[in-house]
C-alpha cells in the first residue's frame, strides 16, 4: 500500500525489485507505474527488457531521457552469476534520471548478489498473498470502479467462497456486480447464486469434516468435488501439501514453541493458522504416515493396485485424527 502511495504521488525513485505471489495486484502497480509517465513522451521513455544481459541494462539504465524528467527501465528477469554480479557493481553509480525496474514473476531468491545491492541501494516490494481481512479490504474498495454497493458482510460473503487470490475474486466480483446491474447493493443472495467457490475453499471445507470425525460429510463433499469434475489428483496434491505444512508445524511444536513463534517461521496466513491448529491433533509419526497415503495417489493408479479416486478416499478416511 505504502508503493501504491509513492506510485500516486510519483515520489518513486532509484531501484526497485517487485516480486511476490500476488501476480494480480503486482500487475496492476506496473500498469500504475507505467502510467506516471508523460503519455506524450511515454513510448521514448518506457523501455522493456526481457532476460537481459548486464550491459544491456546498463547501457538502457544510461540513455537520458527525451523531453522529460525520468525514464524507465522495467527488467522482466534478475541477471545471475557474473553478469549479476557486474549489474550490482554498477548499481551505486546508476543516474537518477533512471528509474530501473526489475520485475519478477512468484519471489525472487534473496541469496544473488543482485538482490542484496537492491536490498542495499534500492527499495524491495514484496506482493505477498492477501490474508482474509485483506482480500475483504480489497473487495470493497472496488465499489466505485464497478458502480455498486458493497456491504462488509456481502464483502466477507465472496471471499469465503472464492478465496483469496485476487484475480480469481476479481473475475467472479466482476461476474457478481453485472448480476445486480450498476448502481445496485451487492448482496449475499447474489454472490451465491453466480459465484463459483474455489478448489481451495472447498477441500479447507471438506478437511474441516474429516478433523472434526464427520466421515460421512466429509466423503459426501469430496464426492460433490469429483461430480463437478474436479481432479482426484490436483485435490490428492493439494492434501498432500496441506499435511506437509502441519508436519512442518508439528516439528516445531514439539521443539516447545508456541503458537506465536510456530507462525512467525511458518508465516501468519490463513492456510498456516489452519496447519497450526490441526497440528495439534496429530503426533509427527501420524502425519508422517498420512502424509505417504496421499503421496501414493499415483502410484496406486499407475501399479492399478486401486482407481485414484478409491486411493484418495481411504487417505481421507484414515487422515482422520485418532480419538485420545
Amino acid at each position: 500500500m505504502t508503493f501504491f502511495k509513492c506510485i500516486k504521488n510519483n515520489s518513486l525513485s532509484g531501484i526497485y525489485l517487485m516480486h511476490g505471489e500476488e501476480e494480480f495486484i503486482k500487475d496492476s502497480a506496473l500498469k500504475a507505474l507505467k502510467d506516471t509517465l508523460d503519455d506524450v513522451s511515454r513510448e521514448l521513455n518506457l523501455q522493456t527488457l526481457e532476460n537481459a544481459a548486464a550491459d544491456d541494462i546498463i547501457s538502457a539504465c544510461e540513455t537520458l531521457p527525451f523531453f522529460a524528467e525520468r525514464r524507465m527501465v522495467i527488467c522482466r528477469s534478475l541477471p545471475t552469476d557474473s553478469e549479476g554480479k557486474k549489474l550490482a557493481a554498477y548499481l551505486p553509480s546508476m543516474p537518477e534520471s533512471t528509474l530501473l525496474v526489475f520485475f519478477i514473476r512468484g519471489k525472487a531468491k534473496e541469496t544473488p548478489a543482485i538482490v542484496k545491492a537492491i536490498k542495499a541501494h534500492g527499495t524491495i516490494v514484496e506482493f505477498d498473498k492477501c490474508s482474509p481481512q485483506d482480500a475483504i479490504k480489497w473487495v470493497m474498495q472496488q465499489q466505485k470502479r464497478l458502480d455498486v454497493t458493497i456491504p462488509e458482510a456481502a464483502a466477507r460473503h465472496i471471499v469465503n467462497l472464492a478465496g483469496t487470490d485476487i484475480s480469481v475474486l476479481n473475475n467472479e466480483l466482476t461476474k457478481a456486480a453485472g448480476y445486480v446491474g450498476r448502481g445496485n447493493e451487492l448482496t449475499k443472495d447474489a454472490i451465491s447464486k453466480c459465484v463459483t467457490r474455489s478448489l481451495e475453499v472447498r477441500i479447507f471445507d471438506m478437511q474441516d469434516y474429516f478433523l472434526a470425525g464427520k466421515a460421512q460429510d466429509g466423503l459426501r463433499a469430496y464426492r460433490t468435488m469429483l461430480s463437478d469434475g474436479e481432479n482426484p489428483f490436483g485435490i490428492a496434491a493439494f492434501m498432500e501439501n496441506r499435511f506437509k505444512a502441519m508436519l512442518t508445524a508439528r516439528t516445531y511444536i514439539d521443539k516447545g514453541l508456541n503458537r506465536d513463534r510456530v507462525l512467525a517461521i511458518t508465516g501468519s496466513s490463513f492456510p498456516a493458522k489452519k496447519a497450526y491448529e490441526a497440528a495439534l491433533r496429530y503426533s509427527r509419526q501420524e502425519l508422517v504416515e498420512i502424509l505417504r497415503l496421499f503421496a501414493n495417489v499415483g502410484y496406486l493408479q499407475v501399479s492399478g493396485q486401486q482407481t485414484d479416486t478409491a486411493a484418495l478416499e481411504m487417505a481421507l478416511i484414515r487422515s482422520m485424527p485418532r480419538k485420545r
